[in-house]
């Protein structure tokens, strides 16, 4: 049995410069090969692939089954290449998951009806399960999976629709992964490693890993406790270093992401894997996320000295108190000496900030801007706060009038007004909360990323930085056509204007009129909702 497993595109149509591997993709592809099955991985959104062109890819693989992995802003365009699948495929069954799916479960089944069934909380184990079963005892027909309901039905972490009843039927949920070593490790062969690398990492590419899952903090805008639970699990360091040495040897890869939410929430853990780096002599470099309050003097040093390159520290906010609102449960003084001692070891820093939180004004977005330049990160990005489906902050919002129910349904992308990168990085205003204020947080968050990329303190440190890392002048190009918006001088030249996104016209108005059903679309509207080209 061939399974072909996809990553869909963000913005379909529209190359990334940037990008990390789907790991939530490569680790169920992995088990899968383990046990047995054939796998393909298709990561549409680095390639940046249109609906027509995943959809071709796809069926290329002549795969028995395909899943889709998504978050949120992958919604539109993972059901729009299940609906095309299904018209081209209809015997073909489709599984989706990933984060969306764990926040709304049922919410996507009311949307659509061109998948099969669904799998909430982690996936290894439970589309294992499924694949094993629709093998030994799957009825494949021209039709479809004749028998799947009986296949899938007692599995736990499986959510299907009751062929006779048409209800969503959700199955016990299945617990978290315990024991991380009983998962393989990745299979990067799987995937084109060279065409992933990020801004504040040396080298061409990067190799991105997973050490833990789980967290246990309480921010109000994060979805990481439902999607990977609060309690930490880690894989052991004795596996992880015996990872990074095959990684290393099979790939040449010397610079490493460790994408776990908080790698120094538990601090002993962390210690005792950098002394391990240390010891070994691996001789790499890495970047990691963590929380200001969570890197004490010995930790640090001790990061540094194993190669630590640059830190990714969500600090959010400049205002204290917009940092309670959203529970952040950090200091600003807490930021400020930890990015002064980071500066003096060397240690590169990676700032984000959100506008647009709750209680947010004009006065605590401008302590925000003040702020971020006085603490000098090395590179700073500013979001606007986005209340996505199950986190605290979507259900506050909504209760308070403040965020249109199921705003994921309506998602759409206005060429003219923003660039796919900053669509794809968060700076727009899908899924913002509305201010009887009248603060506009996409405004401040242009306003803000101006003010800091623009100012002579960080033109001086990018350009004596930039004389001993040549490689950096490349990433200086890339984003500053993004800060400085050249795109927009498209819509001055005759004949040049910006056309609609593919994800516009493949928009369905949701929840009004959802229609994401093969059997009820005719060619004329399969037209209006599914671009063909490239």
């Amino acid at each position: 049995m061939k399974i072909t497993l996809c990553y869909p595109a963000l913005l379909p149509g529209h190359k990334s410069k940037y990008g990390l591997q789907p790991l939530g993709v490569l680790y169920i592809a992995a088990l899968l090969k383990r046990e047995g099955f054939e796998v393909e991985v298709l990561d549409a959104d680095i390639d940046g692939l249109s609906v027509q062109e995943t959809v071709d890819r796809v069926l290329a693989t002549k795969p028995d089954l395909i899943g889709f992995s998504m978050m949120t802003p992958q919604l539109i365009t993972a059901l729009a290449c299940c609906t095309l699948l299904k018209t081209t495929r209809p015997d073909l069954p489709i599984v989706l998951g990933g984060a969306h799916f764990d926040s709304t479960k049922g919410d996507t089944f009311e949307m659509a009806n061109c998948f099969d069934f669904a799998v909430h909380g982690e996936g290894e184990w439970t589309l294992l399960e499924a694949c094993q079963a629709l093998r030994d005892h799957g009825e494949f027909t021209p039709e479809g999976v004749t028998n799947l309901q009986a296949c899938i039905e007692g599995i736990p972490g499986v959510v299907y629709r009751d062929r006779d009843t048409l209800e969503v039927q959700t199955n016990a949920a299945r617990p978290f992964v315990k024991d991380l070593d009983e998962l393989p490790s990745v299979d990067y062969d799987m995937i084109d490693i060279k065409k992933y690398s990020i801004p504040t990492m040396a080298g061409r590419y990067v190799m991105s890993m997973m050490l833990s899952r789980g967290c246990p903090f309480k921010c109000t805008f994060c979805d990481a406790p439902i999607t990977m639970g609060t309690k930490l699990r880690f894989w052991s360091i004795d596996r992880v270093i015996e990872d990074i040495k095959f990684y290393k040897e099979r790939y040449g890869v010397t610079n490493f992401v460790f994408k776990d939410s908080t790698f120094t929430a538990k601090k002993k853990w962390a210690f005792e894997f950098c002394q391990r780096l240390v010891d070994e002599g691996l001789d790499i470099k890495w970047r990691c996320n963590t929380r200001a309050n969570l890197v004490p003097p010995p930790l640090l040093d001790l990061m540094a000295e194993a190669g630590c390159y640059v830190i990714n520290f969500g600090v959010e906010s400049g205002d204290p108190e917009i940092l309670k609102r959203i529970k952040k449960e950090i200091s600003l003084e807490e930021v400020a000496d930890c990015f002064e001692r980071c500066r003096k070891l060397g240690i590169r820093t990676y700032a984000t900030f959100l506008m647009g939180n709750p209680g947010e004004t004009e006065e605590s977005a401008q302590n925000t801007i003040d702020f971020s330049k006085e603490v000098r990160p090395s590179l700073c990005m500013f979001f606007v706060s986005t209340a996505y489906p199950g986190t605290p902050m979507y259900d506050e919002a909504l209760a308070a009038g403040e965020v249109n129910p199921r705003w994921w349904a309506e998602q759409s992308f206005d060429a003219s007004k923003n660039s796919a990168f900053q669509v794809r990085w968060g700076w727009t205003d899908a899924g913002a909360l509305r201010f009887n204020n009248g603060f506009k947080a996409e405004y401040w968050q242009r306003k803000a990323t101006r003010e800091w990329y623009l100012r002579p303190q960080f033109i001086w440190d990018t350009f004596t930085f930039t004389l001993k890392n040549p490689y950096f002048i490349r990433h200086i190009w890339n984003l500053g056509t993004e800060i400085i918006p050249f795109y927009k001088l498209r819509n001055l030249l005759p004949g040049k204007k910006i056309s609609q996104d593919e994800r516009l016209q493949i928009l369905e108005r949701c929840p009004s009129a959802p229609n994401w059903d093969p059997k009820k679309r005719t060619d004329i509207d399969a037209g209006s909702h599914l671009s063909h080209e490239g």
